[in-house]
């Protein structure tokens, strides 16, 4: 009987790939990469493009279509293109430096697979931060059989953002310091923000803002962390919301609209007033249908939604940046005469403190009993208690609660062969991302075995939401529906939750996995994923595979390809995906006392890696007449120990009106303790003495704009020696200007006396 039913599947495989074949077509695509000038925002600059558009062109195909995309490079850098959600051949993936060398400018790349899924997906650059100056458009692949889905009309809407400061200038800036751009956004945790929320609270909403301030004081965090990158133009299709897109149709009509979240680092919230929004494919996959009033988009994410228009006045369609700064705004009309009143449309209501959702959503996870104590990465072992709660709904306060699968998408029973924890932080002062504490240049590769099935755990105890997303591979999201839990190529993982979702191990080669927020990427939220089969290949244990067939389930091809053109063998002896970056960032004080006509210096540049760095540092250098009066230069090795900590140690330069300058060894600690106090305890060492500078300082935000620092700062030698006291208020201009008053009062124990200066100057940083 057994081997009738084999026999029996074998015979419905072969017509079914024979049919495919059958009516299958060679799709030939040329894309040009190139550069185009643009002005979103008030300034005209230099962005990428896909055959001179931005976003790119729509790619429509048919399941079963083989397609090859040919990529003509008119850049002056490489480029690579990814294929968002596609199950291919590994080494048509397009990441740079894991599964293809770069397309050289004037070079062409011959994209090659054959589609064997139907739904939604979109594609983007993989090279750098790319994607973020304009390579990115939808991928569409209409099913073999008409969907089940009436739509008359049917539009990709393409979400994006766009700055007019060079994406590679965006990086360096939050290396300089992660809250560069936290002025420019409207929601801050500044002080005025908080007595406003409080008067207007209720008793106990006044209770729960005194515990969300006091708690993220001590955990040195933002209420507000939504965003990195305040945006100047945030895009629907390529428009901005004072030149809406706007697409033709009559009352009466079923639109389906192909929502792509295709964003650098925004989060969108979207909603079109006065209609309900019927959601009936999430990430390239049917789901039985629900209505939605809105909903949320994170950068990799698709959704579609089909929705009536029954007036003859402008459908608008809404997207607002879940940090509230901007907005992007799209029309279906009726009538090209009929104007589109934006001011019509109400903003989304303000969100709660981060810290609100964070707690409400880790205490549900406690009530869900999730493992909370996983095993690392580098420890991956298997778990009993997984493998026999498998089909059990395993995650909570996501936005694909609702989501049910409209076919079976996995077995629920098969065993979990092994458990990944995935805890996701970063640190903000130095923008660095981790997994599990350590970033990607950190990291070695993760190895999968063929045919297993793995259960990853993600912990976010950051207070940012992170969409991850695994290339060539299935997230098996766990909410509870068992075989209709739905599939997913990128999870969004909100600040404070645990999340299961299992992967199947059923393709093989070497892949990306990585937070598909650009900058957090490029700082260390990623990972390789590599295949034994592979290892074996380049070992020559074995030969290279090459077998595409159909699962049993939809939009799950089983690609076994090891091998469609040379394997790089450095690539995957060294996969290197994002190169750790050296930052360059430079802080300089220049202020002048106006009683005594002396100019006051201060300096501080770190200079290398995220971990190792040079620091070059002057607290108070004094100038008097072109001439250097007073001065201590410290030229330091700093090396990153712990999220908030570094260690630094070199030599000292000092210059004293009475004494000859003289160099000194010298040692310190610098860091972030709770509540935002800024702590720098340096020690040197000459002749016999030994000097302590140990310093206290914290800036509280008063307005957007407006910060007050105060300081103590205590130097001893022969004793105490002296302590001063620092006040200084100070404006921000923009990102990395600030002026500046300072007022000191500084008091000498050794010699009883006091004495207070005035300051009044400019602050200004450099990055690169």
């Amino acid at each position: 009987m057994n081997l009738k039913v084999r026999l029996f599947a074998c015979l419905v495989l072969t017509l079914t790939i024979f049919t495919q074949n059958a009516f299958a077509a060679d799709r030939i695509i040329d894309l040009v990469v190139g550069y185009k000038k643009v002005n979103f925002a008030g300034k005209e600059r230099l962005a990428m493009s896909v055959n001179n558009e931005i976003p790119a062109p729509t790619l429509k195909f048919k399941q079963g279509d083989h397609v090859q995309i040919n990529v003509y490079n008119h850049l002056d850098k490489e480029t690579a293109i990814h294929w968002h959600g596609i199950i291919l051949p590994w080494q048509m993936d397009g990441v740079l430096g894991v599964s293809q060398q770069g397309i050289p400018p004037g070079g062409v790349f011959h994209y090659r697979f054959t589609l064997n899924q139907a739904g939604t997906y979109w594609y983007h650059a993989h090279a750098g931060l790319q994607e973020q100056e304009g390579l990115y458009g939808a991928f569409v692949i209409d099913p073999r059989t008409p969907s089940q889905y009436h739509a008359d009309k049917d539009f990709a809407v393409v979400l994006s953002d766009w700055s007019n400061t060079p994406s590679d200038q965006i990086l360096a800036n939050l290396k300089k310091s992660g809250d560069y751009y936290e002025s420019l956004f409207p929601l801050q945790p500044s002080l005025i923000k908080f007595l406003h929320d409080y008067q207007c609270a209720s008793k106990k909403e006044k209770e729960m803002l005194l515990s969300d301030y006091n708690m993220m004081q001590q955990m040195r965090m933002s209420v507000y962390d939504y965003s990195d990158v305040a945006y100047d133009a945030y895009l629907l299709n390529g428009h901005t919301k004072f030149s809406p897109w706007t697409a033709p149709v009559k009352v009466g009509d079923i639109v389906r609209l192909r929502f792509v979240g295709a964003a650098g680092s925004t989060i969108y919230r979207v909603k079109i007033p006065e209609s309900k929004m019927r959601v009936i494919h999430v990430q390239g996959n049917d789901v039985k249908p629900y209505e939605i009033n809105d909903f949320t988009i994170a950068p990799g994410e698709t959704v579609d939604v089909l929705v009536k228009i029954q007036k003859k006045t402008p459908t608008i369609i809404y997207a607002e940046s879940n940090d509230t700064r901007g907005s992007a705004i799209g029309a279906l009309i009726t009538d090209t005469n009929k104007k589109i009143n934006i001011s019509s449309v109400q903003p989304f209501k303000e969100p709660l403190p981060i810290s609100r959702t964070m707690m409400k959503t880790m205490m549900e996870g406690m009530s869900h009993n999730m493992p909370m104590d996983m095993p690392t990465e580098s420890t991956i072992v298997g778990d009993e208690m997984s493998r026999k709660s498998v089909s059990s709904k395993t995650t909570h306060n996501t936005q694909y609660e609702k989501v049910v699968a409209k076919e079976k998408t996995n077995d629920p029973y098969k065993p979990i062969d092994r458990v990944i924890k995935m805890e996701l932080f970063g640190y903000m002062d130095r923008f660095i991302w981790f997994i599990n504490g350590v970033p990607e240049f950190n990291a070695k590769p993760i190895v999968f075995e063929p045919g297993k099935r793995y259960r990853f755990i993600f912990i976010n105890t950051s207070m940012m939401s992170h969409p991850m997303h695994f290339h060539g591979h299935w997230f098996i999201f766990r909410n509870g529906h068992g075989e209709y839990d739905p599939l997913l190529h990128t999870i969004n993982i909100p600040p404070g939750a645990t999340v299961a979702a299992d992967v199947d191990a059923d393709v093989s080669g070497q892949w990306l996995f990585h937070c598909h927020l650009l900058y957090h990427m490029m700082s260390g939220m990623a990972r390789v994923f590599q295949y034994s089969t592979l290892l074996d290949v380049v070992k020559h244990k074995n030969t290279p595979q090459k077998s595409i067939i159909s699962s049993h389930y939809i939009n799950r091809p089983i690609v076994h390809v090891d091998e469609i053109r040379p394997i790089n063998i450095d690539q995957v002896n060294h996969p290197m995906p994002h190169l750790m970056k050296t930052s360059f960032s430079t802080n300089l004080d220049v202020g002048v006392n106006p009683l005594r006509k002396v100019q006051k210096w201060g300096l501080k540049g770190l200079y290398g890696s995220d971990y190792h760095k040079l620091e070059l540092y002057t607290n108070d250098a004094e100038i008097n007449n072109g001439k250097i009066e007073n001065a201590d230069i410290d030229l330091f090795y700093w090396h990153l120990i712990y999220q908030f900590w570094a260690i630094k140690g070199g030599l000292n330069y000092t210059i004293k009106p009475t004494n000859t300058p003289y160099l000194q060894m010298g040692i310190g600690i610098e860091g972030m303790m709770p509540y935002f106090i800024g702590t720098d305890l340096r020690a040197y060492y000459h002749s016999g003495v030994l000097k302590i500078d140990f310093e206290l300082s914290r800036d509280t935000q008063l307005t957007n704009n407006f910060f007050l620092r105060t300081a103590v700062r205590t130097i001893l030698e022969s004793g105490l020696d002296q302590v001063r006291y620092i006040i200084r208020p100070y404006y921000r201009l923009k990102p990395g200007i600030d002026i500046f008053v300072e007022y000191e009062h500084e008091k000498d124990y050794g010699h009883s006396s006091a004495k207070s200066t005035l300051t009044g100057g400019v602050s200004f940083g450099v990055a690169s």
